[in-house]
């Protein structure tokens, strides 16, 4: 899966956001949203970083905390605990049903006028926190990165959809688009990742629709065997459209490097305040 910052430099980029009075808004930055700026490298006053806690509950605030019956699948603690989710109706659920909103209809516009098109329509589709939210491990591990116990949470694939987006796929697909799904998760995480998708409701992906990090492709010659999530990223979007005559019409994620490197027309940025890829 990702590899991540410490929760104590993502959250306190949220963290000052709040601070300031300052919230993600639908009109700015890749696909709608607005960072929270970061706190200074090396701040000079505690006011400018927000307690850990305080964000933490803000956080779970936002995604509207609610417990549920099912239990983690990490077996090494020796103990079930009750995964949280999110609530429909919190922010987070709004945020995201308007992003989706949005891109459906740019979708439907750029499908309805073929000539304006480069190549075979598609989106690209990254997983964790754009396809799947990850909040139920988050909440589980107390927002604290933990590879084998993620693993655990992949392989079962216990994470849900993020709401509105197996919709928007659907009638993506229906329009036309080709859709490929996009991760730094390993190789070794596909029959879970692949398992965890279908569950979710969206449609099964072909094993050539759903990229996971080998650095052994051979689009990524140039940077293997030590691509970065941004670099591999791209590289597989170009070779997508250079390569196999796809015109990337929209690409969706929740980090910077989700993006950077272009091939696509447009980005669209889902909210995720719980960890930062630079």
């Amino acid at each position: 899966m990702k590899l991540r910052t410490t929760l104590s430099t993502s959250v306190a980029t949220l963290a000052l956001g709040a601070s300031l009075g300052l919230v993600a808004t639908s009109s700015a930055a890749p696909g709608g949203l607005r960072p929270a700026p970061a706190p200074p490298e090396h701040p000079t006053s505690v006011d400018q970083i927000q307690n850990i806690d305080q964000v933490r509950t803000a956080i779970k605030g936002y995604y509207g905390d609610t417990p549920t019956d099912q239990v983690d699948p990490y077996a090494g603690d020796g103990k079930d605990v009750k995964l949280h989710t999110f609530a429909p109706d919190s922010a987070y659920a709004q945020e995201v049903g308007d992003l989706t909103a949005e891109a459906g209809k740019y979708l439907a516009r750029r499908v309805a006028q073929p000539q304006h098109l480069e190549g075979r329509p598609a989106i690209i589709l990254d997983i964790d926190d754009t396809t799947l939210t990850t909040y139920n491990y988050e909440v589980y591990s107390n927002f604290a990165y933990d590879p084998t116990v993620n693993a655990a949470f992949v392989n079962a694939g216990v994470f849900p959809a993020v709401p509105t987006m197996p919709q928007l796929t659907q009638a993506a697909a229906a329009q036309g688009y080709e859709l490929f799904f996009l991760t730094g998760r390993p190789e070794n995480q596909r029959p879970g990742t692949q398992a965890n998708l279908t569950g979710a409701g969206y449609a099964g992906p072909a094993a050539d629709h759903l990229f996971l990090k080998d650095q052994t492709l051979p689009w990524l010659s140039s940077c293997a065997p030590t691509c970065s999530s941004a670099q591999y990223k791209a590289l597989t979007r170009e070779h997508l459209e250079k390569d196999l005559g796809y015109d990337v019409v929209a690409n969706f994620g929740d980090q910077p490097s989700d993006f950077t490197g272009g091939f696509a027309d447009r980005t669209f940025r889902v909210p995720n305040p719980m960890y930062y890829l630079p």
